[in-house]
């Protein structure tokens, strides 16, 4: 009797356990169903965006994905290798076939396109009030013509493979003598002490961030952009814009860089010093974060710029965000509007820095899990009120002539031979004869 009883209670308590968990997974199939059916009755859109391939990100992917999802917004990325992206860019524009949607660093587009023409003015977007730091994505107009994805890009300084030092017995070095005996020793130890890639933007860092440390101070660097951009002084009157150079081209005279610099892509350099097969590179914290999100096993620290140019023992934090703008004649400009209205919440941005992690433009959202000595630099240093920007932040008007003048030189110079006097010459030829194509005043 007991048995039978024990039977039909657990008979009873069986149908009311499968009836809970098809109500459970009903829920789950309606909720899920409720979504899809709510991004099938939106009117489907299609908006068009020109990107970076180095930005391709996998957040960038996701965001892409759950406005499909949940909006049925299709976001038709155009991916470009980067080193073709500002000509391509520049014609889609001048032939009146821009995208919607333009990917760019904030505030460097406003050097390289004119904003008023070509850009969207966003200043009266609702998310602009969320904004950690404006001043990021404001034009010199007072308006905003870009959406951060950023509140700054981060630090810069000298990425290095924890392990290798570890098992060489190395210390992080605190000068450029004590720089110098690391690359030595690992030269003998079989490993590449310093990684640099093909894609003429990553060289160039070294230069970028130099500079900054070199002039000393926010002030100084600034005072000699003006005076550079104005045509008062030009790059080679300032002994330390030179040494930033000098410096650099030193490295492949004593042999530190890897030997197949001209062709290797940025993307082997990552799995390079992931490895252990390299030990350093000059980077960013967000080519760190990119290092850790596709190998997160990889044991990458960054230490602060070691060379005697840096007397002040200053940090470089790039005063830029990566993001995006929208083309002022867009026919789809509301739509666009509107992605990145959701794109400045939590619920999207962090989905960004999920494998990119970093410092988020807006209030509210999650940067990630940042690398502990990123994190430690930037505190250390900030409370110090010893950062400076690049030095390319202080010299916009002139950025669109990087990619294809400058950053060329800087490859090219190891083979030809080229002292950073020689180089920096050279390039305000350039600067002199685009500043007076543009009527700029002391350029005439």
């Amino acid at each position: 009797m007991k048995k039978e009883v024990v039977k039909k209670c657990l008979a009873v308590l069986c149908t009311v356990c499968l009836a809970g968990s098809m109500a459970a997974c009903g829920t789950a199939k309606e909720g899920a169903d409720e979504k899809n059916e709510k991004s099938q009755k939106k009117e489907e859109v299609t908006v068009s965006a020109l990107l970076q391939q180095s930005r391709n990100y996998p957040g960038l992917q996701k965001m892409v994905e759950k406005l499909k999802e949940e909006e049925n917004i299709t976001v038709d990325l155009q991916i470009v290798p980067d080193d073709q992206y500002n000509n391509l860019l520049q014609m889609k524009i001048n032939s009146g076939e821009a995208p919607d949607m333009i990917d760019y660093n904030l505030p460097a587009i406003y050097g390289l396109i004119d904003p008023e023409t070509y850009l969207a003015d966003l200043s009266d977007e609702e998310w602009v009030g969320n904004l950690k730091n404006p001043d990021v994505v404001t034009h010199k107009d007072g308006k905003i013509y870009g959406f951060p994805f950023q509140e700054s890009s981060g630090v810069s300084g000298i990425l290095y493979n924890k392990q290798v030092f570890e098992e060489n017995n190395l210390e992080i070095p605190a000068n450029e003598a004590e720089f110098d005996a690391v690359c030595d020793a690992l030269l003998e130890k079989g490993i590449t002490p310093l990684l640099l890639p093909a894609d003429n933007w990553v060289p160039q860092i070294w230069m970028s961030t130099g500079q900054g440390l070199a002039a000393g101070s926010v002030d100084s660097a600034k005072a000699i952009a003006d005076s550079i951009l104005t045509h008062e002084k030009e790059f080679t009157d300032y002994p330390e814009m030179v040494e930033a150079v000098d410096t650099y081209l030193s490295m492949f005279e004593k042999g530190y860089f890897n030997e197949d610099y001209l062709t290797v892509s940025h993307d082997a350099n990552l799995e390079r010093i992931a490895n252990g097969e390299g030990a350093m590179l000059f980077g960013s914290a967000g080519i760190l974060s990119s290092i850790e999100g596709t190998f997160p096993d990889a044991p990458i620290g960054m230490f602060n710029v070691p060379f005697d140019y840096n007397k002040n023992d200053l940090l470089v934090s790039g005063l830029f965000s990566i993001g995006f703008s929208a083309s002022k004649n867009s026919p789809n400009l509301d739509t666009v509007k509107k992605i990145f209205d959701l794109w400045a919440t939590p619920e999207y941005l962090n989905l960004w820095f999920e494998d990119n992690a970093g410092f988020p433009a807006f209030e509210g959202a999650d940067g990630g899990p940042m690398n502990e000595e990123v994190l430690s630099l930037y505190e250390k240093y900030s409370s110090e009120g010893k950062i400076v920007g690049e030095m390319n932040n202080y010299l916009n008007d002139i950025q669109p002539l990087y990619k294809t003048t400058l950053w060329v030189y800087y490859l090219d110079a190891p083979a030809k031979g080229m002292t950073g006097e020689e180089l920096l010459t050279q390039f305000q030829k350039d600067v002199n004869a685009y500043m007076k194509e543009k009527q700029a005043p002391g350029f005439e």
